[in-house]
Protein backbone atom coordinates (compact mmCIF):
# COMPACT_ATOMS: atom_id res chain seq x y z
CA UNK A 1 0.00 0.00 0.00
CA UNK A 2 0.98 3.74 -0.55
CA UNK A 3 1.69 5.56 1.89
CA UNK A 4 -0.21 9.05 1.79
CA UNK A 5 2.48 11.54 1.77
CA UNK A 6 2.34 14.78 4.36
CA UNK A 7 -0.15 17.57 3.93
CA UNK A 8 2.74 19.91 2.76
CA UNK A 9 3.31 17.54 -0.40
CA UNK A 10 2.99 19.77 -2.99
CA UNK A 11 2.68 16.44 -5.76
CA UNK A 12 -1.18 17.48 -6.90
CA UNK A 13 -1.74 13.59 -7.52
CA UNK A 14 -0.45 12.42 -4.19
CA UNK A 15 -3.46 10.09 -2.26
CA UNK A 16 -4.01 12.20 0.34
CA UNK A 17 -7.48 14.02 0.51
CA UNK A 18 -6.27 17.44 1.74
CA UNK A 19 -4.78 18.06 -1.59
CA UNK A 20 -7.21 16.65 -3.33
CA UNK A 21 -10.39 18.66 -5.43
CA UNK A 22 -13.56 18.85 -4.09
CA UNK A 23 -15.19 16.56 -6.82
CA UNK A 24 -12.43 13.69 -6.13
CA UNK A 25 -13.14 14.28 -2.10
CA UNK A 26 -16.57 13.55 -3.27
CA UNK A 27 -16.12 10.70 -5.18
CA UNK A 28 -14.10 9.30 -2.98
CA UNK A 29 -16.09 9.34 0.04
CA UNK A 30 -18.96 7.59 -2.07
CA UNK A 31 -16.88 5.17 -2.20
CA UNK A 32 -15.30 4.92 1.28
CA UNK A 33 -19.01 5.27 2.80
CA UNK A 34 -20.29 2.42 0.81
CA UNK A 35 -17.49 0.43 1.61
CA UNK A 36 -16.62 1.30 5.23
CA UNK A 37 -13.54 2.20 4.83
CA UNK A 38 -11.70 3.76 7.90
CA UNK A 39 -9.33 6.17 6.20
CA UNK A 40 -10.22 8.42 3.11
CA UNK A 41 -6.59 8.12 1.61
CA UNK A 42 -7.85 4.31 1.72
CA UNK A 43 -10.66 5.51 -0.74
CA UNK A 44 -8.72 7.04 -2.90
CA UNK A 45 -6.13 5.17 -3.26
CA UNK A 46 -8.66 2.48 -4.74
CA UNK A 47 -10.36 4.41 -6.53
CA UNK A 48 -7.09 5.72 -8.17
CA UNK A 49 -5.98 2.48 -9.19
CA UNK A 50 -9.22 0.92 -9.89
CA UNK A 51 -9.57 3.87 -12.53
CA UNK A 52 -6.07 3.14 -13.92
CA UNK A 53 -6.56 -0.16 -14.52
CA UNK A 54 -9.68 0.53 -16.65
CA UNK A 55 -8.04 2.95 -18.19
CA UNK A 56 -5.14 0.17 -19.46
CA UNK A 57 -8.44 -1.48 -20.74
CA UNK A 58 -10.53 0.42 -22.53
CA UNK A 59 -9.44 2.46 -25.85
CA UNK A 60 -7.90 6.08 -25.78
CA UNK A 61 -10.41 7.32 -27.35
CA UNK A 62 -12.84 6.41 -24.61
CA UNK A 63 -10.63 7.17 -21.62
CA UNK A 64 -10.03 10.37 -23.51
CA UNK A 65 -14.14 10.79 -23.17
CA UNK A 66 -14.68 9.42 -20.12
CA UNK A 67 -11.93 11.88 -18.28
CA UNK A 68 -14.97 14.78 -19.35
CA UNK A 69 -16.89 13.33 -16.18
CA UNK A 70 -13.90 12.51 -13.64
CA UNK A 71 -12.74 14.65 -11.25
CA UNK A 72 -9.62 16.43 -12.68
CA UNK A 73 -7.02 14.37 -10.98
CA UNK A 74 -8.32 11.12 -12.24
CA UNK A 75 -8.62 12.73 -15.90
CA UNK A 76 -5.22 12.65 -16.21
CA UNK A 77 -4.24 9.65 -14.53
CA UNK A 78 -6.59 7.91 -17.27
CA UNK A 79 -5.81 9.63 -20.45
CA UNK A 80 -1.69 8.81 -19.60
CA UNK A 81 -2.76 4.95 -19.50
CA UNK A 82 -3.07 4.61 -22.55
CA UNK A 83 -0.88 5.43 -25.64
CA UNK A 84 -2.90 7.97 -28.85
CA UNK A 85 -4.99 5.89 -30.81
CA UNK A 86 -4.85 2.94 -28.96
CA UNK A 87 -7.55 0.20 -29.21
CA UNK A 88 -9.11 -1.42 -25.96
CA UNK A 89 -6.92 -4.56 -24.35
CA UNK A 90 -9.06 -7.60 -23.30
CA UNK A 91 -8.20 -8.33 -19.30
CA UNK A 92 -9.56 -10.48 -17.11
CA UNK A 93 -11.44 -9.80 -14.07
CA UNK A 94 -9.08 -11.76 -12.22
CA UNK A 95 -6.06 -10.06 -14.06
CA UNK A 96 -8.01 -6.53 -13.18
CA UNK A 97 -8.25 -7.43 -9.55
CA UNK A 98 -5.14 -8.67 -8.95
CA UNK A 99 -3.53 -5.22 -10.82
CA UNK A 100 -5.70 -3.27 -8.08
CA UNK A 101 -4.88 -5.34 -5.57
CA UNK A 102 -0.95 -4.63 -5.77
CA UNK A 103 -1.87 -1.16 -4.29
CA UNK A 104 -4.88 -1.29 -1.72
CA UNK A 105 -4.55 -2.46 2.08
CA UNK A 106 -6.72 -5.65 1.08
CA UNK A 107 -4.86 -8.76 0.54
CA UNK A 108 -8.13 -10.86 -0.12
CA UNK A 109 -8.98 -11.06 -3.61
CA UNK A 110 -12.84 -11.20 -2.83
CA UNK A 111 -12.81 -8.51 -0.78
CA UNK A 112 -10.36 -6.44 -3.16
CA UNK A 113 -13.23 -7.35 -5.87
CA UNK A 114 -16.34 -6.37 -4.16
CA UNK A 115 -13.99 -2.74 -3.62
CA UNK A 116 -13.61 -2.70 -7.06
CA UNK A 117 -17.54 -3.91 -7.84
CA UNK A 118 -18.25 -0.82 -5.83
CA UNK A 119 -15.57 1.74 -7.74
CA UNK A 120 -17.05 0.99 -11.18
CA UNK A 121 -20.50 0.82 -9.92
CA UNK A 122 -20.41 4.64 -8.74
CA UNK A 123 -18.43 5.03 -11.53
CA UNK A 124 -21.50 4.11 -13.60
CA UNK A 125 -23.83 6.17 -11.41
CA UNK A 126 -21.43 9.44 -12.38
CA UNK A 127 -21.00 8.81 -16.26
CA UNK A 128 -23.58 9.65 -18.95
CA UNK A 129 -25.43 6.87 -20.09
CA UNK A 130 -23.87 6.71 -23.59
CA UNK A 131 -20.66 7.05 -22.43
CA UNK A 132 -21.24 3.91 -20.10
CA UNK A 133 -22.81 2.12 -22.73
CA UNK A 134 -19.45 2.60 -24.82
CA UNK A 135 -17.53 1.63 -21.60
CA UNK A 136 -19.43 -1.75 -21.05
CA UNK A 137 -19.15 -2.47 -24.93
CA UNK A 138 -15.52 -2.85 -24.50
CA UNK A 139 -14.86 -4.54 -21.53
CA UNK A 140 -15.14 -8.35 -20.65
CA UNK A 141 -18.25 -9.70 -19.54
CA UNK A 142 -16.71 -10.72 -16.09
CA UNK A 143 -15.44 -7.24 -15.88
CA UNK A 144 -19.26 -6.07 -17.12
CA UNK A 145 -20.45 -7.88 -14.85
CA UNK A 146 -19.03 -5.60 -11.88
CA UNK A 147 -20.10 -2.71 -13.52
CA UNK A 148 -23.56 -3.32 -13.28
Amino acid sequence: MTTPPIQGDENPNDPNPANSSQTLAAFSGQVQRRLGLEQPSEAEILVRSTLNELGKSVSSGLAQELTISLPPELSAELRAQRPKDDAARSVSKESFVDAVSGHVTSVDADEVERQVEQVLRLLREWLPEDQVDRTLEQLPGDLVALMR
